[in-house]
């Protein structure tokens, strides 16, 4: 990969309602209600002050359910989440990119607590709603309408993950493997390594008809 396609990422995620409080207990539907935020920064590593080419920051607000059917080796168990999200870039100007989405994402997860082998199979579909027309008006064309996500692996082992997007202008790929760094090293702390690997339209709103390969 390039240095210049480098990127630093944060997620969070904060749950609305404590469930031992009094709301929750009288309404347990309130305890699935979430607030996430994810921060994207591009990292120029190449350039002599190595600066941040772009950052995307995502805050949402979404929905995540209970299992809603069995659980068992054979019998998958099925969430649904549900959500609005906004991404922007914080810039002003002809660099502003900024786009909303609804989104539901069923997620199917398949566990065997013997071995501890899973598998999660993730659709998302989402619509755009609000977004910028006047800078990033056929961002549509790029990152489409639906997101395949993937992850199979060991419980507290090795984890390999892929996202698939099917877009007007092309297919986009994200491939990451983790792995506790705790089974390396006599640590206990809940940190991971992790590769990726990218070949994606739209990985950026600043340049979003670009593909990155990284």
């Amino acid at each position: 990969a390039e240095p210049e396609e480098s990127k630093f990422q944060i997620s969070l995620k904060y749950r609305f309602f404590n469930p031992e409080k009094a709301v929750a207990r009288k309404y347990p539907w309130s305890r699935q209600f979430f607030l996430g935020y994810t921060q994207t920064s591009f990292w120029d590593l190449d350039s002599a002050s190595q600066p941040f080419k772009d950052t995307s920051y995502k805050p949402e607000i979404f929905f995540f359910s209970h299992n809603l059917l069995g659980a068992g080796s054979f019998v998958p168990r099925l969430f649904i989440q549900t959500g609005l999200q906004h991404e922007s870039n914080g810039r002003g100007g002809d660099d502003s990119r900024s786009t909303n989405y609804a989104y539901i994402r069923p997620v199917f997860i398949w566990f065997n607590e013997k071995n501890r082998l899973g598998i999660q199979v993730a659709p998302k579909l989402y619509a755009y709603a609000g977004n910028d027309d006047g800078t990033n008006r056929d961002l549509y064309r790029y990152r489409g309408y639906f997101d395949l996500g993937i992850k199979a692996g060991r419980a507290e082992g090795f984890v390999l993950g892929s996202h698939f997007r099917w877009a007007e202008k092309g297919i986009s790929l994200q491939l990451d493997a983790t792995y506790p760094l705790h089974r390396l090293l006599p640590v206990d702390i809940d940190v991971y390594l992790h590769a990726q690997y990218v070949n994606a339209l739209a990985e950026s709103l600043l340049d979003y008809r670009d593909r990155t390969r990284a």
